[in-house]
């Protein structure tokens, strides 16, 4: 064997003196990411819905205007959900980490990771149909 003699425990990656480090703070920040992008796409459909609300050509543009209208609302919902996933993951890491042993894992849960994607899919599609509306 490489090096290696019979019966000698080999170190693992993760062992006895894991050091969990900055994982806690770099899934924070892909958090924040995350949720300052949907932000950013809050406030664009919003200009967006206002700009149309404003804008005074005459025609009627009621069908336009609600739909950005719902558009908004669930742009504004959806990043709600994702900053109440974002704020229990960041809480959940750094309560785990405190008291964190070798054996233990910290996984999300599979409903908040749901709930996430699933928010994260409906804020894309709220903003193609922004996107949609707003040209039209």
């Amino acid at each position: 064997m490489s090096g290696a003699r019979t019966g000698e425990a080999a170190e693992v990656p993760g062992g006895p003196e894991r050091d969990p480090g900055l994982q806690p703070e770099r899934t924070a920040l892909a958090w924040r990411r995350t949720v300052i992008s949907a932000v950013i796409a809050d406030v664009l459909i919003w200009r967006a819905w206002i700009h149309a609300l404003t804008s005074h050509d005459g025609a009627d543009h009621s069908a336009q205007l609600m739909g950005l209208g719902i558009c908004a609302a669930m742009a504004c919902l959806t990043t709600i959900v994702l900053v109440i996933c974002a704020v229990g993951r960041i809480r959940a890491l750094h309560a785990g980490v405190a008291a964190l042993d070798h054996d233990a894992e910290i996984a999300p849960q599979a409903l908040m990771l749901r709930t996430a994607s699933a928010a994260i899919v409906a804020l894309a599609v709220t903003t193609v149909c922004a996107l949609g509306l707003g040209f039209s």
